[in-house]
């Protein structure tokens, strides 16, 4: 998704809003007086306008933010398969709990020997997961504050073409260096 791909989706409200005022209603009006100009288009408001480097960086930022998230995405699957592992690890004990003898010592020992091998495992998950909490929240945070800086403002397209132009120049360059 572009970045104008975002601006525009803020706009898909309104023009569902557009869209669900029957067509047939007519607004009164004061009637013009004679010599009234026809409206001209109001330019566009500068003061709300970001600059190319503001754009660029609202851009990278976007960028960064979209790595960060692939990143999550991709330490909570490894998290998932971990969890698998520790219930897995829990219905073996159960099983092998219940068809242990209470007189067989060695078999307690043996339990008592992949319960702690259970806990090991266990706390690394519960210490990843907590770290993949933090970085969750910090992504979060970020994309609030990006979501604030740079959906909220105008933009010129040309510096947006600019900004991807140079994006592409600088990959040949990256490219042609290997």
């Amino acid at each position: 998704m572009n970045f104008k791909t975002c601006l525009l989706q803020a706009s898909a409200a309104a023009a569902l809003l557009a869209a669900m005022i029957p067509a047939g209603v007519v607004w009164a009006a004061d009637a013009p007086t004679k010599s009234a100009t026809p409206a001209k288009p109001a330019p566009k408001s500068k003061a709300n306008m970001m600059t190319r480097d503001e754009l660029r960086a609202c851009m990278d930022e976007q960028d960064r933010l979209a790595k960060i998230s692939a990143t999550v995405k991709k330490d909570q699957e490894a998290l998932d398969v971990q969890l698998a592992e520790v219930k897995k690890i829990d219905a073996e004990l159960a099983r092998k709990r219940e068809a242990l003898a209470p007189e067989d010592a060695a078999g307690r020992q043996a339990i008592l020997d992949e319960e702690v091998k259970r806990d090991s495992v266990a706390e690394i998950y519960n210490t990843k997961l907590r770290s993949l909490r933090e970085q969750a929240k910090s992504f979060d945070d970020g994309r609030a504050a990006w979501v604030q800086q740079c959906t909220t403002r105008d933009y010129d397209e040309m510096d947006e073409a600019a900004i991807m132009k140079e994006r592409r120049a600088a990959a040949a360059a990256a490219a042609k260096k290997k």
